[in-house]
């Protein structure tokens, strides 16, 4: 499984989505809710003799709703998106801009081909 893969089918679900967050511009303003965006924190691995093998990517799939979770949405994530991944779930408000957070956050290890291994 590799995580453009899962991005591939958040995007399918057609919500706005960004990778770390929108940027407005003049021509191009915030979304309106709903609106996915995701973050990406890698570390790599090696297999012991210093070659690096795999990437451990921790992906966070958020949601963003007005003032209440649309359970529907959060469905369809997890049948369409997240079907095959072993993910942990939580909910909070984000009083400040009026919208509940739904996030999923879960592992993804992917290995890295041989061509673009690097060595210590």
């Amino acid at each position: 499984m590799r995580v453009e893969e899962i991005i591939k089918r958040a995007e399918a679900l057609g919500l706005p989505i960004a990778e770390n967050e929108f940027i407005k511009t003049k021509e191009k303003p915030l979304p309106e809710p709903p609106y996915l965006i995701w973050y990406d924190d890698e570390t790599n691995g090696d297999g012991g003799d210093g070659v690096v093998l795999f990437k451990r990517r921790k992906i966070v799939l958020e949601l963003y709703t007005d003032k209440v979770g649309d359970t529907e949405i959060e469905r369809r994530i997890e049948k369409e998106v997240l079907y095959d991944v072993k993910y942990n779930k939580y909910q909070a408000p984000v009083e400040s801009e009026d919208l509940v957070q739904t996030a999923y956050d879960f592992v993804v290890v992917e290995k890295i081909p041989k061509g673009e291994r690097k060595y210590g």
